[in-house]
């Protein structure tokens, strides 16, 4: 049995949001970075947040307190070994 792998993927559709929203996630102390988007969440700009799952509340209030009108969703990705999950939460 491989390491289990959680963390957040927060899809947009706009490039200018997503790294705006990015900022605003590292100003108030989460880590993220520019990914990417997976090819389970294709409908995108084609990049995306990612970020741990333990920032998930923080990220949810992050979203309830800025203008994300291009986003798309949150997704909570599982991953073990070569086995993927995605699952959108919001």
């Amino acid at each position: 049995m491989g390491l289990i792998m959680k963390y957040l993927i927060i899809a947009f559709k706009s490039r200018f949001n997503l790294q705006n929203f990015v900022r605003n996630m590292q100003r108030v102390g989460i880590t993220a970075s520019i990914i990417n988007t997976p090819h389970s969440i294709s409908i995108s700009c084609g990049l995306s947040a990612r970020t741990e799952y333990r920032y998930l509340n923080s990220v949810l209030n992050l979203i309830k307190q800025t203008d994300v009108e291009t986003l798309i969703g949150v997704y909570a990705v599982t991953r073990n070994g070569v086995y993927e999950q995605v699952e959108k939460i919001y």
